[in-house]
């Protein structure tokens, strides 16, 4: 048995299954439009079970439903103006004096903290010695938004810089008529400690019998950010608002200017706006120390909602490491004790067009992930191969359902089947399939979304594809 195809599969169902919404408790009634709002799943009676057949069928027509409602004319202004951007005011352009402007407030924030940092490492090759040195000059910078401010206007083949309180690139359109991209940020604002930058200065070379000593000279420049409770992203043209992206941050109980995943929480929401009627709305993505992270979704054109997802789990044991570490070169998770990081209570829901409902909980993502890891290593041996899939299997609950209904149709496991063999002993691989609840047998995904029953499902989202790549001028090879 091929083990990547069992690590790959363990990934795309724990994906499925440990993505939630918030608390599985409510007593609300059954909502598919809303993300938070759980589904409490019956069993089907025998009257109102789907056969697969019906199944597919309905699958099917929901499915070019939701593709009907999504045609790349949606899109074509929005994607005729990118086009024209990018190739107009793209590479080609002349970005001297942004760059310059970029350098310069950069420079501007930066503070020598007089110290030097020493990096050391040490080889031996037989009798020679090698050492590489790493010097660092220690600089500090904190970046606001406030830093960064000008308005740059596209004008003879060049951006050129004036000043101002805000953030601005104004330029034409195809049609002559002004765009404006604009950024503005509000609201009280928190320091985190992010990331380094270095600039590699200089070099030296030495040798003293056997052993050669190099040394590499940087400034090292360690970056704050300043994060505004809100950002603001707007593009206009000819006076119209064509996209608006905000964003809201609050980074709750933050102390000092590091953010300690094991500590600290960060809650945050965005919203892009479109111009045709699209809304893309994470109306919540929060994360609590040791505690809980969730995440709501809503896409939905023209006030009716076409996707919503939401997805949380409890989480605990999550090792003291503060966000910075993750950006440095020498991280290394190794040297962080994640091995006791865990989820439970894992839930997922998934809707489209509040006609198809998939919902799923996995109890611990832990010894989920652990048991389809035994389970691999034991591809060869079918009794062990298989009880690990079992126990798998019990620490998960995914379901089908239709219309908002809380009658489960079908549900989604994963089940051994015999792969390959090879000088005589035979490997396992594990698949998803459908069980369902008519009585019948289960069907693998293969065998259910088979091309001959979804053909009409397939040739339209190969003939949307098209269209859309069309928009950008890229062709796209079935």
């Amino acid at each position: 048995m091929k083990k990547n195809s069992l690590k790959w599969m363990a990934v795309l169902f724990a994906a499925v299954v440990s993505m939630g919404v918030v608390s599985c408790g409510s007593d609300d009634k059954d909502d598919p439009s809303n993300p938070e709002t759980p589904i409490n799943p019956v069993e089907p009676s025998k009257d109102n079970a789907m056969s697969p057949a019906d199944q597919k069928e309905y699958l099917e027509t929901v499915a070019l439903e939701f593709m009907d409602m999504m045609p790349s004319s949606d899109f074509r202004d929005i994607a005729e103006l990118g086009k024209y951007i990018a190739e107009t005011y793209g590479d080609d352009y002349n970005w001297d004096n942004v760059g310059d402007w970029a350098e310069d407030a950069f420079n501007a924030a930066r503070e020598a903290l007089g110290t030097k940092t020493t990096e050391s490492e040490t080889e031996k090759w037989g009798s020679y010695t090698y050492k590489y040195n790493y010097i660092y000059t220690n600089y500090k910078a904190l970046l606001m938004a406030s830093n960064f401010t000008g308005h740059f206007t596209a004008r003879n083949g060049r951006w050129e810089l004036e000043k101002a309180n805000d953030l601005q690139f104004i330029f034409t359109d195809k049609r002559s008529q002004q765009c404006v991209l604009k950024l503005e940020t509000s609201g009280s604002v928190k320091k985190v400690y992010a990331y380094n930058v270095d600039e590699w200065k200089d070099y030296e070379y030495d040798s003293n019998g056997s052993t050669y000593t190099s040394n590499d000279y940087y400034d090292r420049t360690q970056c704050t950010i300043g994060i505004p409770e809100r950002i603001v992203v707007t593009l206009t043209q000819g006076g119209s608002q064509v996209v608006k992206t905000t964003v809201n941050i609050d980074l709750g109980s933050i102390s000092g200017e590091e953010f300690d995943i094991s500590k600290n929480s960060v809650t945050l929401s965005s919203l892009i706006e479109l111009n045709n009627g699209y809304k893309f709305d994470v109306s919540r993505v929060a994360y609590t120390a040791n505690t809980n992270a969730s995440v709501s979704f809503v896409m939905s054109k023209n006030g009716t909602s076409l996707v919503t997802m939401g997805a949380s789990a409890d989480v605990f044991d999550i090792p003291s490491v503060n966000v910075s570490a993750f950006s440095s070169d020498s991280f290394d998770g190794d040297d962080y004790d994640f091995d006791k990081a865990n989820g439970k209570k894992a839930y997922v829901k998934l809707d489209i067009l509040g006609k198809v409902q998939i919902q799923g909980t996995l109890s611990d993502v832990r010894k989920f992930a652990d048991y389809l890891e035994d389970a691999s290593d034991n591809d060869g041996d079918e009794k062990n191969f298989k009880s690990y899939i079992n126990q798998a299997n019990a620490l998960a609950d995914v379901n089908l359902f239709y219309d908002g209904k809380n009658v489960k149709q079908a549900a989604i496991k994963l089940e051994p089947f015999a792969d390959e063999s090879w000088n005589g002993r035979t490997y396992w691989e594990v698949e998803p399939v459908v069980y369902f609840f008519d009585g019948s047998s289960y069907s693998t995904f293969e065998a259910f979304f088979n091309e001959k029953d979804f053909k009409k499902t397939i040739d339209t989202f190969k003939a949307l594809a098209n269209k859309y790549a069309d928009l950008v001028d890229e062709r796209i090879d079935w």
